[in-house]
């Protein structure tokens, strides 16, 4: 299927399609929701498994639901049937695939080598870099772009100061990830809810324990970048949304942590 057209296919396809899919049945993740009172007080970041979302504080709770449920499903079936590091491309499009059947639609995308000039590259700062570059093209007002990029830029930086929340986050990427990490922004403009995805693939060769905060040396890794813009198709995924939770299970939740930012 062409993932350009889901707002073309029927309720009845994406849900059959969504009850197909497999996660990996190890630790599933249900997450939980969290409030944000105001537009430029956003006030917390999410970490999803491998990701570290966060939102503009006039996105709804169940917006902000929305947007965990199929960021978190869509890395478990993507987790599950790419396991390996080197299977970063195939990876990246099950994402995406999985994500259109959720009812997002992916407005952008793009797959490729990451060439990093120097001999250390930081893991936190590339991916924010990239979802930087991801923001700065999307069709939003200036104070709505300026706004997402801060709040993930804050996100990121306030888990630095977080330690259960960073040693979570550093377990699900060594213990469970695929070798790969991703920073998300998400707002709503006019009604319509966006959200910009950065993505940072790595194949190691090393055995490092942290991956976080802290210089790697450029020659013992090889990096892949994922940008990715998806609309919220609310048509669709109010159809999905409670199979996707039931697909989720309630029965980990040991990957998930709010925190303040």
């Amino acid at each position: 299927m062409n993932i350009n057209s889901v707002e073309d296919i029927s309720i009845a396809e994406c849900i059959h399609r969504l009850n197909t899919y497999e996660v990996d049945g190890a630790e599933v993740i249900r997450p939980r929701s969290f409030s944000v009172p105001v537009v430029d007080e956003p006030g917390k970041g999410s970490i999803v498994g491998e990701g570290i979302l966060s939102f503009t504080g006039n996105l709804s709770e169940q917006n902000r639901e929305d947007v965990q449920h199929a960021f978190l499903f869509a890395t478990l079936v993507a987790n599950k049937k790419f396991s390996h590091e080197y299977q970063g491309k195939e990876w990246y499009y099950q994402f995406l695939e999985v994500m259109t059947h959720a009812g997002w639609l992916p407005t952008s995308k793009y797959y490729n080598d990451l060439n990093i000039s120097g001999n250390t590259v930081r893991m936190d700062q590339l991916v924010l870099e990239i979802l930087g570059s991801v923001v700065a093209g999307l069709a939003v007002p200036g104070s709505a772009s300026v706004l997402m990029l801060k709040v993930a830029g804050d996100a990121i930086t306030a888990l630095k100061k977080r330690e259960t929340a960073l040693t979570l986050y550093e377990r699900n990427m060594l213990e469970h990830g695929v070798g790969g990490m991703a920073a998300g922004t998400c707002t709503e403009v006019n009604g319509e809810v966006t959200m910009a995805l950065g993505t940072v693939r790595f194949i190691r060769k090393n055995t490092a324990t942290q991956v976080l905060f802290m210089d790697w040396d450029s020659r013992d890794v090889k990096l892949y970048r994922g940008d990715s813009v998806f609309r919220k198709v609310p048509s669709i995924v109010e159809q999905t949304r409670d199979t996707i939770r039931t697909k989720l299970g309630l029965n980990a939740k040991t990957k998930i942590e709010d925190y303040e930012i």
